[in-house]
């Protein structure tokens, strides 16, 4: 990295949203300084681009300062870099954005701006999964609140993974709730509208003994698909998340981590949810769990015997007995 005199910032990565923000975020700071501050914008590629740049770097008849944003570098040709290089380092020299997305592409450029920039900015691809939670939990830190697991769940769901939604999303909850701790109830409130609940959502606010929580996931259910999901694949997910959580707890004293995960069959990561789960449970709640969910199968499956077969309505209300007696801790 450069010394101090560099004028360059480097952002490296392919989400879009993120470079699109830490442009924003240093001509704000830019203009913090100057107020006069103008953006220019230089596309590395374009025709004729070298004496572009040159031009966008210098000064202006009336003395303003300016933030050249460089965009497409790692297309760029070596007399092209090599101007980046030496404009990042004049006395006296403009701010300079590159703007990378990372890769093995335009490598050896991205290493040579690497050499004398002054900061690097990381805009990695948010990936779904974890680093998608990651992204929700960082944006409501920043702002300074924070999601319940349920309320992260319930988000996601409702909104997608494409982060600039999420982002947005957080940001509306955060002016809009005033506690420093947004919940799933506060999500449904504004998102509930186009939640796509799922069993395993449901699965999980049982054996997290969240009554409330889950009947009120089974209602958003209620409501899409035509309830399609409060037949046997809802009384499936909770079968299966029961059966994880008997596996753990049914495991051998002393047995690895990488052991109990195949013996589960979850993925290493959830053991710790499942052993968080499981202090809310005892040994005959697990047994009661089971039988009142073989009850509940064959229920949502029109019954064992002639004429215990239930209408729609029946279902579902014998489904929200079921989830509030299961979610609620003895």
């Amino acid at each position: 990295m450069a010394g101090s005199n560099s004028t360059l910032t480097l952002i490296v990565g392919s989400e879009d949203f993120l470079v699109e923000r830490a442009v924003s975020k240093l001509v704000r700071s830019a203009r913090a300084a100057d107020p006069e501050v103008e953006r220019r914008d230089v596309d590395a590629i374009a025709a004729g681009a070298l004496g572009t740049l040159e031009q966008a770097c210098s000064p202006t008849l009336f003395g303003g300062g300016a933030i050249v944003v460089i965009d497409t570098v790692e297309s760029a040709d070596p007399a092209f870099v090599a101007a980046i290089v030496r404009l990042a380092q004049e006395e006296g020299g403009v701010d300079l954005v590159a703007i990378h997305p990372g890769g093995a592409r335009g490598k050896k450029n991205l290493e040579a701006l690497s050499k004398v920039a002054r900061d690097r900015v990381s805009c990695d691809e948010v990936k779904r999964g974890r680093a998608t939670t990651d992204f929700v939990n960082a944006e409501m830190r920043g702002m300074k609140r924070s999601l319940t697991p349920q309320a992260q769940v319930l988000l996601i769901a409702a909104v997608g993974t494409d982060i600039r939604a999420l982002a947005s999303a957080c940001s509306q909850l955060a002016s809009d709730v005033q506690r420093n701790e947004i919940d799933a109830d506060d999500v449904g409130k504004y998102f509930g509208g186009t939640v796509d609940v799922t069993g395993f959502q449901i699965a999980d606010a049982v054996l997290n003994r969240q009554a409330s929580q889950a009947l009120r996931l089974l209602r958003l259910a209620e409501g899409t698909d035509g309830g399609s999901r409060l037949g046997p694949a809802t009384v499936a997910s909770l079968v299966n998340a029961l059966r994880q959580l008997i596996s753990v707890s049914t495991a051998p004293a002393g047995i690895s981590d990488r052991d109990l995960a195949i013996t589960a069959k979850v993925p290493p990561w959830k053991l710790r949810t499942i052993h968080q789960q499981l202090r809310r449970w005892s040994s005959l709640e697990l047994a009661e769990a089971v039988l009142l969910l073989g009850d509940l199968d064959a229920a949502m499956k029109g019954g064992l015997r002639e004429g215990e077969q239930l209408e729609p309505t029946q279902k579902g209300l014998a489904m929200e007995d079921a989830v509030v007696r299961l979610g609620t801790a003895g």
